[in-house]
């Protein structure tokens, strides 16, 4: 995941967050280009820049996932903003109400759209996440519920409703909340939490091939081919058993793979 530091944030921790709240970015270019990739990047050069007076912890696109802030820093994105982490959807979103020319903010066809909806599926994917690791409920609030104190998430639009230290309103008011909330709920990944759980499951491979084969006695060599350890003994039954065992998970994986390329192709 790219990184580009946004020039603006406030002091003190933004930890523990109790809210999680959904942006769309309006920079008032219309259906599609607005969540074209390349957005989450130019928004994210737009937040490094002092004269910006904003800033999220997170910016994606259709194709792109930007971080601009680290979670436990508070971003200028809904105040009043400690506690709460902000993600900016490349999109237009705006109402009236906040922004200049309602004309171009997205329908809910063009939200729901393939040009426009894997961006969302980033975003939900990113409050997923958060979700998870802090402990916020899977919840949509409302601008009394966050007056209530409630954990959660949210639009700008719910913030600036509940506290009225900002006008905006995005994610505007077509936003397809409903299917965004399934979305987090429901566990759709994207090709970049795809790419994450690969890597994991390369990492927690090798650890479990370098503890089978301390326990049958070889060592790793730094070129690295497998030699074995002649300091240690290599018994043939613990040889027989860790020939086995590799075996038997390479048909396992071979089996899988072929489950999911049959699952593929019924498509």
């Amino acid at each position: 995941m790219t990184f580009i530091q946004a020039a603006h944030h406030s002091s003190g921790s933004n930890l523990p967050p109790t809210r999680v709240v959904i942006h769309a970015t309006c920079p008032e270019m219309g259906f599609p280009k607005a969540s074209a990739k390349g957005r989450a990047v130019s928004t994210a050069r737009y937040f490094q820049s002092a004269s910006s007076g904003g800033s999220a912890h997170y910016v994606v696109d259709i194709g792109e996932t930007v971080q601009c802030l680290g979670e436990n820093v508070i971003a200028w994105h809904a105040p009043p903003n400690a506690h709460s982490l902000g993600i900016e959807i490349c999109a237009d979103g705006g109402s009236a109400t906040s922004f200049s020319n309602p004309k171009v903010r997205y329908t809910r066809a063009q939200w729901l759209s393939p040009q426009v909806w894997p961006a969302v599926l980033r975003a939900a994917a990113l409050t997923r996440k958060m979700c998870s690791k802090y402990g916020i409920p899977v919840v949509k609030l409302s601008a009394s519920d966050l007056k209530a104190g409630k954990k959660g998430i949210c639009g700008h639009v719910d913030v600036s409703n509940a506290f009225h230290q900002s006008d905006h309103d995005d994610p505007g008011p077509d936003f397809p909340w409903a299917e965004f909330m399934a979305a987090v709920k429901g566990g759709t990944t994207t090709q970049e939490d795809e790419d994450e759980m690969k890597e994991a499951d390369w990492q927690r491979m090798e650890r479990l091939v370098d503890a089978r084969l301390k326990y049958a006695g070889i060592a790793k060599n730094d070129d690295p081919v497998f030699k074995p350890d002649k300091s240690s003994s290599w018994p043939w039954r613990t040889a027989l058993w860790s020939i086995s065992y590799y075996a038997t998970h390479s048909y396992n994986t071979i089996c899988n793979i072929a489950r999911k390329l049959g699952a593929e192709v019924s498509k």
